[in-house]
């Protein structure tokens, strides 16, 4: 390979690079924009930790959570609320674990964050949390329906 094509070929990367980087950051955006009006909605006085990586997820559950002392996962699991706010850092510890370790963090994640979006969705939409446990364990794992589902919801963004 020349001069020539080991440039063309750093040229290449470096504009996919470039276009990785730019829809990253605008999925953040929208993500954020989309999480913090959905706090906003559901009443939660710290929406702005939509902003921040890993605090939004603290926001979540804090909001699922509503001043409860327990939360209940798939209706009849019980967990403390301390735990159910701080799912995300069990997550981070668990994945540095070697092999079994990131597939528990991301049973986890899909789990507890699933499960705060079951609760959200259940109190923005006026629902049950049964009629939202697929959408909401589904939004668990691709991050995308949540942002779609916050971002056309008809809600009363003022807080409460």
């Amino acid at each position: 390979m020349d001069t020539m094509e080991t440039m063309a070929a750093l040229a290449f990367l470096g504009a996919y690079l470039l276009v990785v980087v730019v829809i990253a950051l605008a999925y953040y955006v929208v993500s954020s924009l989309a999480h913090m009006k959905a706090l906003k909605a559901a009443g939660y006085d710290k929406a702005w930790m939509a902003w921040i990586p890993f605090a939004n997820y603290y926001a979540l559950a804090d909001a699922a959570a509503d001043h409860q002392d327990k939360v209940n996962l798939f209706g009849t699991l019980s967990v403390p609320a301390a735990l159910y706010k701080f799912w995300w850092a069990v997550s981070i510890v668990l994945s540095f674990i070697p092999v079994i370790g990131s597939l528990a963090s991301a049973v986890i994640k899909i789990i507890f964050l699933g499960n705060c979006y079951v609760k959200l969705f259940a109190r923005l939409d006026r629902t049950s949390e049964q009629e939202q446990q697929v959408i909401g364990y589904l939004s668990g794992f691709l991050g995308i329906i949540a942002v779609v589902k916050f971002l056309a919801g008809k809600y009363n963004t003022k807080t409460m």
